[in-house]
């Protein structure tokens, strides 16, 4: 379901997927073990394209060879392992821009993650994380964040992503990790465009979230929310909001008196994906609330 008005008839492109969707769908599919040989020469390999692509190894812990004389390395792909950690050292991996390990064991991430200054997405989507180091908020050229279905919750420290990330990430991820309070950082993510905060126990969003100047979609859906802060509705850049499953009245939500405004940038986007002859498909419910 979209975000839209019980009395529209544009046309609405469909709910768009959680992130973690292509690691659960990975997690489906038997995680066979690769023969040593044929990762050695992957690593091998990886020296020279400055591309490690270890998905679907069977890997349990990551060779040694892979973090030693590793500086040029791009993209480290470890999706879909048996790792249950990542060693101290790939703070070796000092001009890697993308580091994918969804679909793991991983607990907790080592402090040396804080050193990847290089570092551009970060996706740690379905893993056991119970914790973030804080070195994470030193990452001050981290555009996405992907921490969805992990074990976050049900709080993780107010400052968590404050640091240097604010001046980068547009996309945060956090969805499936049974938060009951959102970080108050999350609220100084001055750059934050996108923002999955879906299947968690929010029974509340702070105001300040309406600070956002340049979000654009929000997606609180399957939380325990009564309410949403008038701020948040009022965000100069938000034009995409879900709502679905929590315990709330959409006509609340309809008689603020900033939801005209908000329905307006809604269709301007709309408009635009049909110009682009984008098809989705007839909503009338306001924010997947019925």
């Amino acid at each position: 379901m979209g975000c839209q008005c019980a009395k529209s008839t544009a046309v609405e492109d469909a709910h768009a997927k959680p992130s973690s969707t292509v690691a659960q769908s990975s997690a489906s599919k038997a995680k066979v073990s690769v023969p040593k040989d044929v990762i050695e020469k992957k690593v091998a390999q990886a020296k020279k394209t400055g591309v490690l692509a270890l998905r679907e190894c069977g890997l349990k812990s990551l060779p040694a060879a892979a973090t030693s004389d590793a500086s040029g390395l791009r993209t480290v792909d470890l999706t879909s392992n048996l790792l249950k950690g990542l060693p101290d050292n790939i703070n070796g991996w000092s001009n890697l821009q993308t580091l994918l390990c969804a679909d793991n064991a991983l607990t907790e991430l080592p402090s040396g993650v804080g050193q990847l200054v290089s570092l551009q997405k970060l996706v740690l989507s379905t893993n056991k994380l119970s914790t973030l180091p804080r070195e994470i908020n030193l990452l001050g050229k981290v555009k996405v964040l992907q921490l969805d279905v992990n074990c976050l919750g049900p709080q993780l420290p107010a400052d968590i992503f404050g640091g240097a990330l604010p001046v980068s990430l547009e996309e945060l991820d956090l969805a499936g990790n049974g938060l009951e309070v959102l970080p108050s950082s999350v609220a100084g993510l001055e750059k934050l465009v996108r923002l999955v905060l879906a299947r968690n126990k929010l029974k509340e969003l702070p105001q300040e979230l309406g600070g956002l100047s340049k979000l654009q979609y929000l997606d609180a859906s399957g939380n325990a929310l009564t309410a949403i802060p008038e701020s948040i509705v009022a965000c100069p850049s938000l034009s995409e909001l879900w709502l679905k499953g929590n315990p709330m009245d959409r006509l609340q939500l309809q008689n603020m008196p900033c939801f005209a405004e908000f329905l307006e940038r809604r269709k301007k986007r709309l408009d635009a994906r049909i110009d682009a002859n984008v098809v989705g498909r007839i909503d009338l419910a306001v924010c997947g609330l019925e």
